[in-house]
């Protein structure tokens, strides 16, 4: 029973024992606790029951012969001992003590079960102990231990000092605890409570996932889903049967990102195994704009690189991605990689990149364009998502896990570089400093 509370049925069994005048060792045998533990508990939760028969409760040191204070009542003249004034002593004497029952002083420190205790002419206030009311206030306090800060008002203040300008560049705070969490001298949990209760300067507001997601739609599990010709030999089936075969396959994730209708938009490749992600500002939302794109990564790194680290790629079923044999190959027909395709209304079977867009979305909202953007701001927008420390990589980002899988050497020939976790911005400001986008 070490380091268990008492329960409500403990209490009630110690409040019984107490009326029957049952000694504190015999109710921690009863219930298998230690003597300390039982008068711990009476002292802590017994009350005070006022006498009602009489107005004055004598003195502790009244009647004794060492009680010679005088002239309370300011009569210098008065020859009377204070200790015989009634009135005078319990008011005016700075040495009055209120006298109390002996059992108060030792076992059991109450007075459930005393005779005396229910004699109209006793002239002195008593405790006793209840169980109804220990377990209130037991519950009571138990509620009010976990309210309120816990921290100095200086530790509050370097607390504000790291987090919340962290939270206005869009970092959650999931991420600023795995980067500063010597630093912070609570728990992640306590963190939220702390922003909820607007006790630092960011509020909920500022947290990119605090807003609840709109409910999805469904579509029905008896609507009759349409197959394309150009997905056959490649549907999600063949590239689960293809990918147990081959095991340790370099996978990634395709999409896009839409700005405006009509306008540019972003293509979007994630690297399955770090997360990391390529982004690629495209003129239009078209096949030939896509295609354009792969080839200028595989000229880029060349295409025997290209096709070592981009070797399955899997995507939906969207126009823009409706040739896979001109995915697959570059400007010469060489194969370069593998193009597997979802299945209809199935945009879980890529969540990695659509949990990424998210990263994307808030810096650039729905219904933005992207027509005023550049692809060195596109550039800058995947720098900083892609230095953003994930949970689920331990607390790593994803470009320092993707310098060992894909290679300096990659990464360096799509120039992208390290930033500190304190330094990225998920905000839409990002994008609206001229310093950086140079």
């Amino acid at each position: 029973m070490k380091h268990k509370n008492l329960t409500f049925e403990e209490r009630v069994i110690i409040e019984e024992y107490l009326n029957n005048q049952e000694s504190v060792h015999h109710i921690a045998l009863r219930l298998n606790r230690s003597d300390s533990s039982i008068v711990r508990e009476i002292k802590r939760n017994r009350y005070l029951i006022s006498n009602k028969n009489t107005k004055y409760i004598p003195c502790r040191f009244s009647g004794r012969a060492t009680c010679t204070v005088r002239h309370l009542c300011g009569d210098e003249d008065c020859t009377k001992e204070c200790q015989f004034c009634f009135d005078m002593c319990g008011t005016n004497c700075p040495d009055y003590v209120a006298i109390t029952c002996v059992r108060l002083d030792k076992s059991p420190y109450v007075c459930n079960g005393c005779k005396d205790c229910d004699n109209k002419n006793t002239r002195y206030n008593r405790y006793k102990y209840s169980a109804k009311f220990a377990q209130s206030r037991y519950e009571k306090i138990l509620k009010t231990s976990r309210q309120g800060i816990a921290i100095s008002k200086e530790e509050m203040e370097n607390l504000d000092n790291i987090v919340s300008p962290l939270l206005f560049n869009g970092q959650s705070i999931g991420a600023i605890y795995m980067t500063h969490e010597e630093e912070l001298p609570c728990s992640k949990s306590t963190l939220y409570r702390y922003v909820n209760n607007s006790y630092l300067t960011a509020r909920n507001i500022d947290m990119p996932r605090k807003v609840r997601f709109k409910k999805r739609h469904s579509h029905g599990s008896n609507k009759e889903r349409t197959y394309n010709e150009f997905v056959i030999g490649r549907t999600f089936k063949d590239y689960q049967e293809y990918t147990s075969i081959n095991q340790n396959l370099n996978i990634w994730q395709m999409d896009t990102v839409i700005g405006t209708p009509g306008g540019k938009c972003l293509l979007t490749l994630l690297f399955c195994k770090s997360t990391f992600m390529i982004a690629i500002l495209l003129d239009h939302h078209t096949q030939e704009n896509v295609i354009l794109a792969l080839n200028s990564i595989s000229e880029r790194i060349g295409i025997e690189n290209f096709q070592r680290l981009f070797q399955v790629i899997l995507t939906d079923r969207g126009v823009e991605f409706s040739n896979p044999y001109a995915l697959e190959c570059d400007e010469n027909g060489e194969i370069k990689t593998r193009v597997f395709y979802c299945d209809p209304y199935c945009s879980w079977q890529k969540g990695a990149i659509e949990r990424n867009h998210e990263f994307i979305r808030m810096v650039l909202p729905k219904g933005k364009t992207f027509d005023n953007l550049s692809q060195s701001e596109i550039h800058l927008l995947m720098t900083h998502i892609n230095n953003y420390p994930r949970e689920s990589l331990n607390g790593s980002t994803p470009y320092e896990l993707s310098k060992y899988l894909l290679g300096q050497e990659f990464l360096s020939a799509l120039k992208f570089h390290k930033i500190r976790p304190d330094d990225v911005i998920l905000k839409p400001s990002l994008l609206r400093k001229p310093s950086q986008n140079n």
